[in-house]
């Protein structure tokens, strides 16, 4: 059946029982689900615009509230009359934006975007009431870019990218994205296939800058905190990193059926999302493999000598496993996820090994495998037989961190040639606020 965007707008209306029940559901593993449901459905007041002219920057979740850091520096700095509404839909983004809160916390004000249903997008926008808005990503909502358009405020998608995945998601219900994606003033892409993908959405005035993730800095005192604990820890470290449902029961049974790989290296397993510590605990247990948890330790001299498997049961130290590891496999590569964030492992220098979904980061890491930086497999037990021979010649181990510390260097400099093409969108949408008060 063809969906217009007359049938989806009165689809969301009817659909907001089950968002509550969604809510619930999520809630039973991860608690703070349950927060802030005023804000989720428009029940009560969001952050009111001030005299300063608004940006309104959306980070739906921990991966693109990152990703914003450095496009929101650039923003404070380049436009200091302004105030960010900082917005995210899950309770990991809203925990992760809190640090980009502390860049400016005068400036900066967070909140949950409600669901895409019409009565709430237009509160949102009639309390917020902001100058432009930039989506970092993927995250395209009918209503908002509806409600959007009808206000006359501009809106930009950043960092943008579009698997084929998304694509063909999207073309299902063609009629209701192709005037949601046309809306956006400016569409700042990946590469050049996000680009084209998004073309054939309907997006308009695309320009491809390249991921701003290639310019995040990792955190300077967990890299010092991590140069401590590596000079007590006595094996490589072979990290897991950003692992999702299933890779741990994988991974854990690759590394069990080679008897002396936890005997040569500490495997340091940290998964994506932190209800799922205890689920992963239990994956490499079962496997008959000891797991001890960053949360218990002081210190890395803390460590015992039989530790197997070092649970990352942290969040926002990734700068920290990073830098803490000798080698690394993808998380959300080896499952049909599309891959966790390439480009962190690679700018700590550390050899690196991806599986073979990958189509979150399809240009980065094929660009990555051809230029040496990064090297992909099919299976869990490759990556840790690839981990066996870089453990038999660290020589080659470290050439290859070098390669990816190197290519992650390489293709840095997005958040200027970004900046450069919201600066005039943001002189555009001044102007035109000006002749509207």
């Amino acid at each position: 059946m063809k969906i217009t965007p007359g049938m989806y707008r009165a689809f969301t209306m009817v659909a907001l029982p089950l968002a509550s029940l969604y809510l619930m559901w999520r809630s039973r593993k991860q608690p703070a689900y349950r927060d802030f449901w005023d804000e989720r459905f428009a029940w009560s007041s969001y952050p009111p615009k001030g005299e300063k002219p608004r940006v309104w920057l959306h980070a739906v979740s921990v991966g693109e509230t990152n990703a914003a850091k450095p496009l929101l520096e650039a923003m404070l700095k380049a436009w200091p009359e302004c105030d960010v509404l900082l917005t995210h839909m899950t309770p990991t983004g809203r925990e992760a934006g809190r640090a980009l809160v502390d860049l400016a916390p005068e400036r900066i004000h967070q909140c949950y975007l409600p669901y895409d249903a019409p009565y709430a997008v237009e509160r949102f926008f009639r309390q917020t009431r902001p100058t432009m808005g930039v989506i970092m990503e993927t995250e395209v909502w009918p209503n908002v870019m509806r409600e959007a358009a009808r206000l006359g405020i501009p809106m930009v998608l950043a960092n943008a990218r579009e698997s084929e995945k998304s694509k063909a998601k999207a073309e299902q219900v063609i009629d209701v994205m192709r005037p949601a994606f046309a809306s956006f003033s400016a569409v700042l892409a990946q590469s050049d296939e996000d680009a084209e993908r998004l073309a054939s959405l309907g997006a308009p005035n695309i320009t491809v800058c390249g991921s701003i993730k290639f310019d995040l800095k990792p955190d300077a005192s967990q890299r010092a905190a991590a140069r401590a604990w590596k000079s007590e820890v006595t094996r490589p470290v072979a990290l897991l990193a950003s692992t999702r449902v299933g890779e741990e029961v994988r991974f854990a049974k690759a590394i069990a059926a080679q008897k002396d790989f936890t005997r040569r290296a500490l495997v340091l397993a940290v998964p994506r999302h932190p209800q799922r510590f205890d689920e992963a605990a239990a994956a490499f247990e079962a496997e008959g493999l000891r797991v001890v948890r960053r949360s218990k330790l002081r210190d890395a001299a803390s460590i015992p000598a039989d530790a197997d498997v070092l649970l990352g049961d942290s969040m926002g130290e990734m700068s920290f496993y990073c830098a803490l590891a000798d080698m690394a496999a993808m998380g959300g590569s080896f499952e049909p996820f599309g891959s966790q964030n390439v480009i962190e492992p690679a700018m700590a220098g550390t050899a690196l090994v991806v599986g073979p979904s990958v189509f979150n980061f399809d240009k980065i890491v094929r660009d990555g495998v051809a230029e040496g930086a990064m090297l992909q497999v099919e299976t869990p037990e490759a990556a840790i037989a690839q981990f066996t021979r870089w453990l038999d010649d660290p020589e080659a181990r470290r050439a290859a961190g070098g390669r990816a510390a190197q290519f992650a260097k390489h293709w840095s400099g997005a958040t200027a040639r970004m900046m450069t093409l919201l600066e005039e969108v943001w002189r555009t949408a001044r102007k035109n606020e000006s002749l509207m008060s």
